[in-house]
């Protein structure tokens, strides 16, 4: 089932065919490092038990919108308890609601708004939660971000799941592929071609943890991240981001290359045009993820003018 109207053309808009082989050569290893550190590392909250039925996932995601984790999860299981079902809350008046919402705050807005989305659901869908995003979409104080939880979470259905803490992995991760200023869009289909069929709920979790816990907006944590190895922005601001150590980078090629370069003021376009090696392979050696050829160290030494030995 296909959930983006836009579908592959828009990343294929913003994204020329290189790079989105690129994206493609590093789609295996983005999923299995998520999934790993996921595994060990994965915040634990009640509605992340396996199993939740999109019922309860739809329960979780109305409970967290404008409010933190931690107090979604003092009323999630009593709600639960005491509303088990749509009906329960159809058959509730918004006193009742707003009682068992007491302690998250906002008691009264969050109990029109579930009464709303419950009156909704069986007026119009039959009291019955859609498997489909366009119609979960289309459900009061929904969204597409809780759509597509519920979809993955509840329904067990592989569908990328994106914030802003997404989106920003994304933009780090492959900064030298993205535009400039990537649209929402563009982040979301990007997100879709990454999703594993497999193990895509906690590939979600994983993912929405990393970005919360480790690529924070100031002061990431790029030196504990998973993915700083295939990280563009890492591999661009490593030398800023941590202090070096006596003969850490004494061996490392792509290091020594990109300080050569950069004291001689020569940009990446620039050497690959003297060396003849592609722009993308120059970007890949100063990041650490392509071992260069004694061929290739050579052509971008006489391109730079100095000793091979002075990049090895």
């Amino acid at each position: 089932m296909k959930y983006s109207s836009k579908g592959n053309s828009a990343l294929k808009e913003g994204l020329t065919a290189h790079l989105l082989d690129d994206v493609h050569n590093r789609r295996e290893r983005f999923r299995a490092e998520v999934l790993q550190w996921g595994q060990k590392h994965m915040r634990q909250y009640p509605w992340r038990t396996p199993g939740r039925t999109p019922y309860e996932t739809l329960i979780a995601e109305t409970l967290l919108k404008r409010t933190t984790a931690t107090a979604a999860a003092r009323v999630y299981e009593d709600f639960l308890h005491r509303f088990p079902h749509l009906q329960a809350i159809n058959d509730a008046s918004k006193e009742e609601l707003a009682q068992a919402l007491s302690k998250v705050g906002l008691q009264w807005q969050r109990a029109k708004a579930i009464k709303a989305l419950a009156h909704y659901l069986r007026e119009v869908q039959g009291g019955e939660i859609p498997s489909d995003l366009h119609r979960l979409i289309d459900v009061p104080g929904l969204g597409e971000y809780s759509a597509r939880a519920i979809l993955s979470f509840g329904f067990g259905i592989p569908i990328a799941i994106v914030d802003t803490n997404v989106e920003r992995i994304l933009a780090r991760v492959f900064q030298n592929v993205l535009p400039q200023k990537p649209p929402q869009y563009l982040f979301q289909e990007l997100a879709n071609s990454l999703v594993p069929s497999k193990s895509h709920g906690k590939y979600n979790l994983g993912l929405l943890d990393l970005g919360a816990l480790i690529c924070r907006y100031i002061d990431p944590l790029c030196e504990e991240c998973p993915l700083a190895s295939i990280c563009d922005y890492y591999s661009r601001n490593r030398g800023r981001l941590i202090k070096e150590e006596p003969g850490r980078y004494e061996t490392n090629i792509g290091l020594k290359l990109r300080r050569v370069r950069e004291k001689k003021g020569i940009g990446l376009t620039k050497l690959s045009q003297l060396s003849g090696v592609s722009k993308l392979t120059i970007i890949r050696i100063e990041s650490g993820k392509t071992s260069p050829r004694t061929e290739t160290i050579g052509k971008l030494a006489a391109a730079l003018e100095v000793e091979p030995d002075r990049l090895r």
